[in-house]
């Protein structure tokens, strides 16, 4: 008998399917793990995704003036602080 070791092509395979299964971790938690720093700047959309309240009420409020925002290009984006500033005047003004 010969003590000759032959891989199985199934071995094989799993092998490189636990090598992608470990890659695909790695860089999940890297990202999971990666700090997050706050934004500035924040689309209606995002804004929406924060507040709860719809990305409309941003966009009519930044229209009428009430929030200030900036459109370079064709995206309009809200500054986080004026944002918080609105909300947090609406809030003391309506008694909560």
């Amino acid at each position: 008998m010969s003590t000759d070791k032959t891989l199985n092509p199934l071995d094989l395979l799993l092998d490189q399917i636990r090598a992608v299964v470990r890659d695909e971790i790695k860089h999940m938690l890297a990202e999971v793990l990666k700090p997050k720093v706050p934004k500035d700047w924040l689309t209606a959309k995002e804004l929406e995704d924060m507040y709860g309240l719809p990305k409309t009420w941003f966009e009519e409020r930044g229209r009428a003036g009430d929030i200030a925002r900036t459109k370079p290009g064709r995206y309009v984006l809200f500054k986080r602080r004026d944002v918080e500033e609105y909300l947090e005047n609406k809030k003391s003004r309506n008694g909560s």
